[in-house]
């Protein structure tokens, strides 16, 4: 299975969210943690803490059905991110996204 890597480069600030996310963005971040990459719960948890604590961090081998919900999840929480994609077809992960008017 072909992986990629999300990797938050800095935090906004000051960053006010906007979505119903705001409210449980904790928990969110755990479950699409745990469903899209391939570590061990520990490092999960690592993760999260260090997310939480707005750390810059890199999640490695992440599964690619997954980088689109990451990629929304970090960037509600205020996130500046950078999304390696390990294979050339990165039209077709984000297709399913919807485009939203700003």
């Amino acid at each position: 299975m072909i992986m990629s890597t999300i990797e938050v480069i800095g935090w906004k600030e000051n960053f006010v969210g906007f979505t119903g996310w705001d409210a449980h963005a904790k928990s969110e971040l755990k479950r699409r943690l745990r469903n899209g990459i391939k570590a061990s719960p520990a490092e999960i948890r690592r993760l999260a803490r260090q997310i939480n604590g707005r750390q810059l961090v890199a999640l490695h081998q992440v599964h690619d059905e997954a980088v689109p919900g990451l990629t929304q999840i970090l960037e509600t929480t205020g996130a500046d991110i950078r999304v390696s994609l390990d294979h050339g077809n990165s039209a077709r992960l984000f297709q399913r996204i919807p485009k939203r008017s700003v």
